[in-house]
């Protein structure tokens, strides 16, 4: 008698299961990946724009970064000014300037500055009818016969430099004098035309640091050197007289107030109308 075959069902074969089994599984796959792509447009939109404006600061900052300044110091073939502006980690801090200001307040500004870093014995500022008057003494802007700007220099500039950002729109002339001192009475044609570069170099470089700050018109801004030929004190051979002569001066006028010579200036800081001591006739 013959074997009965078993009756196979309805169902399909086994790999049948595998296949449909794997083809669910990638359909869940690909909903995911379709939920995982869609994204809120408005946060889009945020990050695009956060993405866009530090671009934009960037290339601000790229921008005004100051490039080597092609002045060289007299006996020095170093670049007279640095890169950067940073302080080196000197301990004289700078501060930002808040808020706007008169021009009235920029003494004010630069005065307390002075008196709280203690350094008032080397810095003097004066206040006249329509300007403000800064006396560096050379220790805090270069070593001896050189005219590379030091990063204490660049220090007090940055923050002059703010206060002078906020009253830019007043102010109508910024001169920068440079100064040397007499070392000895019988000096040779080439002392004598080191000693005026040297003068004239140092004035221009504190010029050029301000400039390259972009808040004050360069048209307005005007460097001179006088050597050893305006000192402020009588030259008795001492070097205390020649620290004293030994100087940078910035005289920053408001916009509509005549501008006043050195002798005056002097004049009016030695509360007379007499040409100040020791000025050249």
């Amino acid at each position: 008698m013959a074997r009965k075959k078993p009756d196979a069902g309805g169902g399909g074969p086994n790999w049948l299961d595998t296949y449909a089994d794997m083809v669910t599984l990638m359909l869940t796959f690909f909903v995911m990946l379709f939920a995982m792509s869609s994204m809120d447009s408005s946060k889009w939109q945020k990050l695009v724009m956060a993405f866009a404006q530090n671009k934009q600061s960037t290339t601000v900052v790229q921008q005004a970064a100051p490039t080597q300044v092609p002045i060289v110091s007299a006996g020095d073939n170093s670049s007279a000014l640095s890169e950067s502006g940073e302080n080196g980690g000197d301990s004289i801090s700078s501060s930002k300037a808040s808020g706007k200001m008169d021009f009235d307040d920029l003494y004010e500004y630069i005065k307390n500055y002075v008196d709280q870093k203690g350094i008032s014995g080397s810095v003097e500022v004066h206040k006249g009818d329509g300007y403000t008057f800064i006396t560096f003494q050379n220790s805090i802007f270069f070593n001896g016969d050189s005219a590379v700007l030091q990063d204490k220099g660049k220090v007090i500039l940055d923050y002059l430099s703010d206060g002078l950002k906020n009253v830019s729109d007043q102010v109508g002339e910024v001169r920068f004098y440079g100064h040397t001192a007499r070392v000895d009475s019988e000096k040779t044609k080439d002392n004598m035309a080191f000693d005026r570069q040297l003068s004239s170099d140092r004035a221009t470089n504190v010029l050029l640091y301000v400039q390259y700050k972009n808040i004050i018109d360069p048209k307005k801004m005007v460097s001179e050197g006088y050597g050893e030929y305006r000192p402020i004190v009588p030259d008795d051979g001492t070097e205390a007289a020649r620290m004293k002569n030994r100087r940078v001066e910035i005289y920053i006028s408001k916009t509509g107030t005549a501008n006043k010579s050195l002798d005056d200036i002097y004049a009016q800081i030695n509360g007379s109308d007499k040409t100040a001591a020791g000025s050249a006739p």
